[in-house]
């Protein structure tokens, strides 16, 4: 029951998607006014205040739509379309439709960049409700970025999100440690067209703690290009006895008008 349990665990984080975009430069406004012996022309600027959700690789305006391609060594060929469907100042959601699935992305913004909110619920919150209450997994904590406010070639960040789980009687808990890199600029071909795009390589720690153990790790590399976002990702799974890969291709994004 305990390797039954780590199993599913495993196959269900591996079944992850990492998102990652960019942010479009803020819309301002000019009003200007002339005087009736237009004489002098007065022009009011409005003074713009930058948001904390403000990122050049993740567009959060409300309406911004990213369509992908992809494949998983699992399930095959798929589809999957990302909105912004709510935006604030300080928090923005994410409506994603992954071949007729859907479920939402909550991200909270800081100083530091953005963080998704619930990596547990709401990643993997399709994936859990399909299994109808046999498996169930909480977020017990949620720390670092998962998104700087700003990226430069070198530049590492982490995510450690704590979860406990239970299935069928038995319960453990465990963590999932992101580990992000930035590599530098490569020119990246999609269908959606040729970008100039920064790499992120993601490592994943899959750990079991009750068992003290590492029980495996997934790897991502990830493409996103300035004011666009993830416009190519490639994963493969360093799972023992777990044979998985997957990849993922923009073809088009339409930001908001």
């Amino acid at each position: 029951m305990v390797k039954k349990f780590t199993f599913i665990v495993t196959a269900i984080v591996l079944s992850m998607l990492v998102l990652s975009s960019c942010n479009l430069p803020i819309k301002g406004a000019i009003n200007s006014q002339t005087p009736a012996s237009n004489i002098n022309t007065i022009i009011n600027t409005p003074t713009l205040v930058p948001s904390l959700c403000d990122n050049l690789y993740y567009p959060n305006s409300t309406g911004d739509t990213w369509e992908y391609k992809g494949n998983t060594s699992a399930t095959g060929a798929y589809t999957r379309t990302d909105t912004i469907s709510n935006s604030g100042a300080e928090s923005f959601s994410v409506q994603s439709t992954t071949s007729g699935v859907s479920y939402t992305v909550d991200y909270s913004c800081t100083e530091a960049g953005l963080l998704v909110a619930n990596p547990i619920q709401q990643y993997l919150g399709a994936i859990l409700t399909s299994l109808n209450g046999q498996v169930n997994l909480n977020l017990t904590s949620n720390s670092g970025i998962s998104l700087p406010a700003k990226i430069s070639p070198g530049d590492s960040w982490q995510q450690i999100a704590e979860w406990e789980g239970s299935a069928q009687g038995y319960s453990a808990n465990g963590k999932l440690v992101f580990d992000y890199t930035a590599t530098g600029f490569e020119t990246i071909t999609a269908p959606s067209g040729t970008f100039d795009a920064m790499r992120v390589n993601t490592t994943i720690r899959i750990e079991i703690s009750d068992f003290r153990i590492l029980y495996g790790t997934y790897g991502i590399t990830t493409w996103m290009a300035p004011n666009v976002g993830i416009i190519k990702s490639e994963g493969t799974s360093n799972v023992p006895n777990v044979d998985f890969a997957d990849s993922l291709e923009l073809t088009r994004f339409a930001p908001s008008p």
